[in-house]
């Protein structure tokens, strides 16, 4: 007999650049530490891809150990740890917003009443050296990221690749509570005992790299939010994302109190604490026939 869980716990799953931070850290951090021009680097990393056929993760992650920059001043841990300091944020993510969100959460009265948590993960193609130094770190129940195997301090090789459809997995692993890498998620496991459900999902993400993560969370019944850069327009790619229906909702990426997003994530929240509240008065109620039949 399965054994249910109380699904009581809401998870808010962002992707990183892009989304929570402008630009591409690895160009905010390392490029301009090394005095690397992006563009070369860009183009280096695709030609690798069209040359060679590197899935493009690797690629990039191949030239920040063999490029000539790296060979004769490889990247460190501590120098990563340190260089983390120069990642920027788009406006309100650290300013308040977690803090915010919390006391939002404690003004609905069916969150105390069901035990309703809220969990904030990262999925991204950048470095976990990089986001674990990060000073949000902390709201952060787990951050999933590129990472590389070092020997002597030097990375050699990278032991987690993180790409576009890949993403899912980790998805899965935030479903199912499975959250360890060791920690195998393909066998079988019943809806009822899955630690949070899809319908209890919002992910946060700004481009085509995000598609199949918010349709892996769409189809099962959860939440996507398309967001973009609060000092341009909108672009094509996220119209197209909420037209073909990868994202029920898009907004710019700010983070302060009274901005779209935050009434969009307010709204989103409310849904899903409503809908755990209904469910766990259905369930006492199906308790009590049980027990007085």
């Amino acid at each position: 007999m399965s054994k249910k869980t109380k699904q009581n716990i809401i998870a808010l799953v962002y992707d990183f650049d892009g989304t929570l931070s402008p630009g591409n850290m690895q160009e905010e951090t390392i490029f301009k530490y090394y005095g690397i021009d992006k563009k070369i680097f860009w183009a280096k990393s695709q030609k690798l891809v069209h040359e060679k056929g590197y899935e493009q993760t690797l690629a990039y992650l191949k030239l920040l150990i063999t490029d000539p920059a790296f060979k004769k001043r490889p990247l460190t841990k501590p120098m990563l740890q340190k260089l983390c300091g120069q990642v920027p944020y788009y406006p309100g993510v650290a300013e308040g917003y977690f803090e915010q969100l919390e006391r939002f959460m404690r003004s609905v009265p069916e969150v105390a009443e069901c035990g309703i948590m809220l969990e904030h993960y990262i999925i991204s193609s950048g470095l976990k050296e990089i986001l674990d130094g990060i000073s949000i770190r902390k709201y952060f129940k787990k951050i999933y990221a590129c990472e590389y195997d070092y020997d002597h301090g030097k990375p050699v090789f990278p032991k987690l690749v993180i790409n576009d459809t890949n993403k899912t997995q980790f998805l899965f692993r935030i479903n199912k509570g499975k959250l360890a890498l060791s920690e195998s998620i393909n066998q079988h496991m019943p809806e009822e005992e899955r630690r949070v459900p899809f319908r209890n999902m919002i992910y946060i993400g700004d481009g085509i790299t995000d598609v199949p993560s918010m349709t892996v969370i769409d189809k099962a019944g959860g939440n996507a939010i398309a967001v973009y850069d609060p000092c341009r327009r909108v672009p094509r790619k996220v119209k197209t994302m909420v037209a073909e229906k990868r994202a029920q909702h898009f907004a710019p990426a700010d983070f302060r109190p009274d901005s779209l997003l935050v009434k969009i994530l307010h709204r989103t929240l409310k849904k899903i604490i409503y809908s755990i509240a209904y469910r766990s008065s259905s369930d006492r109620s199906s308790d009590w026939v049980q027990r007085h039949w």
